[in-house]
């Protein structure tokens, strides 16, 4: 694996395994493991929910020296919102709307300080959703 000594730490937090999946093909694509990724695969049901304590454990392990980005599915849903209560820092930043071209950017800069690399998460999210046609 290509890891670097000190760079922003990623968390995917999304609904069921949304977020295993999207690691999966991106590992595939890039031919290289991304488990330095910490994954929540979040569930809130009558049996089970995942608790504020453990996303904290979890996002604070992630730090490797440059803080966190947290990759949340959907924007106002219950991952997203449950994450975003618990900011209290600024090294540690929410974005939602997670896809693949997003994953695979962030994967790749993580090198970069953390409000760079919330920037560039945002453009290569959006610079691949387009209309396609013959």
């Amino acid at each position: 694996m290509n890891a670097l000594k000190s760079h922003t730490g990623l968390v995917v937090l999304t609904h069921g395994n949304i977020g295993r999946s999207l690691i999966e093909v991106a590992e595939f694509i890039l031919e290289q493991s991304l488990s330095e990724i910490r994954l929540i695969a979040f569930e809130q049901s009558e049996i089970a929910r995942t608790g504020e304590n453990e996303i904290q454990k979890i996002i604070a392990n992630a730090n490797r020296g440059q803080g966190v980005l947290v990759l949340t599915d959907v924007g106002g849903a219950s991952p997203c919102n449950c994450v975003t209560s618990l900011l209290h820092s600024d090294d540690v930043a929410v974005v939602s709307g997670l896809n693949l071209a997003m994953l695979l950017r962030v994967w790749n800069y993580r090198g970069k300080p953390l409000r760079q690399l919330v920037k560039l998460a945002l453009e290569g999210a959006v610079r691949d959703i387009k209309e396609c046609r013959k």
